[in-house]
């Protein structure tokens, strides 16, 4: 990576908004293993909640960026704007469901979104930088919220 100065700001402060972002997710993904059984279902919930908000503002940046376009009237706009509200419509839904359910479908709903965005980023003005970030910080919340699946699944069912 190159030395930091040499990085155009508003790109350094998307990493660091994105990073830090991402503390959430880690946190949650760890207390979700440290927490006292009690309070498990409530970090759960929370990394639920999380999750859906980022999922939802992850739609939001394809409306962003189809009307920083010159033109939103053609197919692939409409697409974007489309898949824009497509994962609000979701989350509304899936956080509606117990943990159990809500979780892993938040996870494959993250997975699917970063599928999608590479696919309809393409041929867009959106950086290639912005994509290595997408990327990045996708794994990261993956991560994140399959070790949280994870150890819900271990430490509930030891709890029965």
């Amino acid at each position: 990576m190159p030395e930091s100065r040499s990085i155009p700001a508003t790109q350094r402060f998307a990493w660091i908004l994105g990073l830090s972002g991402l503390l959430p997710f880690v946190t949650q993904a760890l207390f979700s293993w440290l927490s006292p059984p009690v309070e498990l279902v409530g970090v759960l919930r929370s990394q639920v909640h999380y999750a859906a908000a980022i999922l939802t503002f992850l739609g939001a940046v394809h409306w962003g960026v189809t009307l920083a376009s010159p033109s939103i009237v053609d197919t692939p706009a409409a697409t974007r704007l489309i898949w824009g509200v497509t994962p609000a419509l979701f989350c509304w839904i899936v956080t509606l469901y117990p943990i159990d359910m809500s979780l892993p479908l938040l996870f494959f709903g993250l997975l699917a979104a970063l599928v999608i965005d590479l696919v309809l980023y393409r041929g867009t003005p959106v950086p290639r930088w912005f994509l290595t970030l997408r990327i990045v910080l996708s794994t990261g919340a993956l991560a994140s919220v399959g070790a949280s699946w994870i150890a819900m699944a271990v430490r509930l069912s030891g709890a029965k």
